[in-house]
């Protein structure tokens, strides 16, 4: 597994919120985009809590490709591969997942990423966070920040085989700037609970 050094920059990953979701947390997603994609996926489980794959079809979803990741889980391994990782993500890391095994990816933002997918498997609910990262090159002396970005990341699972959760559909839509200054919705709270 490479480790965080075997990168020409640095990922700083940090948590502003995060919750699990179920029937009314809608309003808790920050982009209409997200909300969109929450209500497809209420409507595509009719009440249940496995819905099929076939129920996001990459076609039908092409304006979002870019910010689309899909893992599919690998519980021989007990780790996430990567099948697909949109550009406009892999341009906000730095980093093409597609392919890759979670295992992997650089320290802070594989620690991030993975509490997020094990928290989705594990209560077979769909899972947002905004997190915010921050990517430096790695220089002895003055090091630069590259990119600075705010994303609400909303995972979907779904099962390929009907028998559990062995897919995951993750959208990451980018937040203004703004929405760290005090955004009422960023700060806001949902039943299940945003910390």
């Amino acid at each position: 597994m490479p480790s965080s050094r075997d990168y020409d920059f640095k990922l700083d990953w940090s948590v502003v919120r995060e919750a699990s979701l179920g029937p009314g947390d809608e309003g808790v997603l920050v982009t209409e985009t997200n909300r969109r994609l929450f209500a497809r996926w209420m409507a595509a489980g009719h009440g249940e809590w496995m819905v099929p794959r076939d129920a996001f079809d990459i076609v039908e979803l092409g304006a979002l490709v870019g910010s689309l990741c899909v893992h599919d889980r690998d519980e021989d391994q007990d780790d996430y591969l990567c099948r697909v990782c949109g550009s406009d993500v892999a341009g906000d890391i730095g980093i093409d997942l597609t392919g890759r095994l979670m295992s992997t990816y650089p320290d802070l933002f594989r620690e991030a990423v993975r509490a997020g997918y094990d928290r989705a498997l594990a209560t077979r609910r769909p899972f947002v966070a905004v997190h915010l990262l921050v990517r430096t090159e790695r220089a002895s002396l003055y090091p630069r920040e590259e990119a600075r970005v705010l994303h609400e990341g909303l995972i979907l699972p779904v099962t390929r085989s009907g028998r559990g959760i062995d897919c995951f559909i993750t959208h990451v839509a980018r937040l203004p700037a703004s929405a760290l200054a005090g955004d009422a919705t960023v700060g806001s709270t949902c039943p299940n609970g945003i910390a």
